[in-house]
């Protein structure tokens, strides 16, 4: 596609085409709103793409991360089995995590626990979990960061144990520096207790939703939601250009005006009325 084939003044500009991005597209197609998404890679979707590996005549597909569904919004599922048809699948969970030289079983089964971790350490798993409910449900301590949420529903030696360790190996920053609030979006209802009801097969089938034993998935990976919604918005008007960046942003003082972005076949200056940019 030449560049004087693209629009220089698109309405709205949305620069990333990741799942934020190109959700921030649909709705807006779906408003009857035009856009123009830039890519900086060579392939949409973000860090939930689906990567093509060819070896020979055979061909491997691969997703960057699991990007699992565990969520209780229907319309999300609606919104993804309307794209995918029948590639819209149920698939059974295995999910294990290594730690200290042993696999452990999430969710969570209590006998493999207990035997992997012994009768000592569980023991000091429980007082921690007791001592923490006492220091932050009855005493109210507050829970200014990520280690603090963790700690206040696992007890110290199992946040240390899976927790703490497991969200600054991802990371990469100590969990004493990450806002609660992350943990309340992503583990919200996740605790020592439901963890215990899950092992044991006691309480609500319903549960936190990330102890599930099966999800949807995509029969050809996450990164087919993204193509999906991209051939939808190109189907209706909406253009979508990778490998290429925003190099400079201009702006009036209360608003930005223009943006040269940079493409392949060199750069264009953009005209625009709104900048949407993904905050990371």
């Amino acid at each position: 596609m030449p560049a004087s084939s693209l629009n220089p003044a698109p309405e709205v500009l949305v620069l990333g085409a990741g799942p934020a991005g190109l959700a921030c597209a649909m709705e807006l197609s779906r408003k009857g709103r035009k856009s123009f998404l830039v890519e900086r890679d060579a392939q949409i979707g973000g860090l939930a793409k689906t990567l093509t590996i060819r070896e020979g005549e055979d061909v491997f597909l691969t997703d960057i991360g699991p990007h699992r569904f565990f969520s209780k919004n229907q319309y999300l599922y609606d919104f993804i089995e309307d794209l995918l048809q029948e590639e819209w699948r149920k698939v059974p969970r295995l999910t294990r995590q290594f730690i200290d030289g042993k696999f452990f079983d999430y969710p969570v089964k209590a006998l493999q626990v207990f035997k992997n971790i012994g009768p000592v350490k569980s023991v000091r798993i429980l007082l921690d979990y007791a001592m923490a409910r006492l220091r932050f449900g009855l005493l109210k301590k507050p829970m200014v960061t990520f280690e603090d949420y963790v700690v206040a529903n696992f007890g110290r030696t199992l946040a240390e144990f899976s927790m703490i360790n497991y969200t600054e190996k991802i990371w990469g920053i100590p969990a004493s520096t990450i806002h609660p609030d992350w943990a309340r979006q992503r583990i919200h209802g996740l605790n020592l207790w439901s963890v215990l009801q899950k092992a044991i097969g006691l309480g609500s089938k319903k549960g936190p939703k990330s102890l599930v034993d099966e999800f949807y998935y995509p029969q050809f990976g996450t990164g087919r939601i993204y193509e999906e919604i991209a051939r939808h918005l190109v189907e209706t008007g909406t253009e979508i250009r990778c490998s290429s960046q925003p190099v400079k942003v201009r702006h009036d003082g209360k608003r930005v005006t223009s943006v040269d972005v940079e493409t392949p076949d060199g750069v264009q200056t953009l005209n625009l009325q709104h900048l949407v940019e993904q905050c990371r």
